[in-house]
């Protein structure tokens, strides 16, 4: 993923506003005036399912911050292919990108609610405040280290063990934000899990039919449950112990 297309930031308490955790985490070492200047410059927007919050390739004019749904974030290559490289929870942050253009496409997976701020605008706040400019590149870091292991995930792990790696994050996302932890909904579809993994569709129904098989995960409607917590942590790390 590109510099701090998406930052994931922990914690969304009440939404649509800068009280909302995610942006109480970024913006608490604001002045009272600063929040309030930001708040006016604030605009909520509603996305349907398959709407684009923002595309490849348009100017990167505003920073979105997720208050309700998921967004799939991926980049279309030059032959048409499309590699997904994310999904966006409430309390991420997106479109924080160093270039003037966004490198990546955000779409919603589901409706999903956004509030965001004039980039210009935004830049000024944390490049001004040393507290905030900290936890932004405190984040990045964070970002490039899911990045380093994303990469290493789609080069050395088996289909098996990109599937319990991924529904291992995805339920320790879904947890972090107070989600129930047995069934972890899977709101993606099977295309997006298998352009994330760098799989064909038809190997991801083959995986999750034979760690199914396996005893190691069950399927349900609309998610999927841990059936077998040490096959599945041994798997997903399999490939770095190995």
């Amino acid at each position: 993923m590109s510099l701090a297309e998406i930052v994931d930031i922990r914690g969304c308490g009440e939404r649509r506003s800068l009280r909302c955790g995610a942006c109480k985490g970024l913006f608490g070492s604001l002045s009272e005036d600063e929040r309030a200047a930001l708040e006016r410059m604030r605009r909520q927007s509603s996305f349907a399912s398959k709407e684009l919050v923002f595309a490849q390739g348009d100017a990167a004019s505003r920073v979105f911050s997720l208050s309700e749904g998921v967004a799939r974030i991926y980049k279309l290559l030059p032959d048409g292919r499309r590699q997904v490289t994310g999904f966006a929870l409430a309390g991420d942050f997106l479109g924080l990108t160093l270039m003037e253009h966004h490198a990546l496409t955000a779409e919603a997976i589901e409706p999903t609610v956004a509030c965001s701020f004039p980039r210009a605008a935004f830049r000024r706040l944390i490049d001004g405040n040393l507290v905030a400019l900290r936890r932004m590149n405190q984040l990045v870091t964070q970002e490039l280290a899911t990045a380093h292991e994303r990469m290493m995930m789609l080069g050395r792990y088996t289909a098996e063990e990109k599937m319990a790696a991924f529904l291992l994050t995805w339920r320790e996302r879904q947890g972090g934000r107070g989600e129930a932890a047995d069934i972890t909904p899977l709101p993606m579809s099977r295309r997006d899990i298998a352009d994330y993994l760098g799989l064909t569709i038809e190997t991801v129904s083959r995986t999750f039919t034979k760690l199914e098989r396996a005893g190691v995960v069950e399927i349900v409607a609309g998610g999927a449950r841990i059936a077998d917590e040490a096959r599945a942590h041994q798997l997903a790390t399999a490939s770095t112990t190995g």
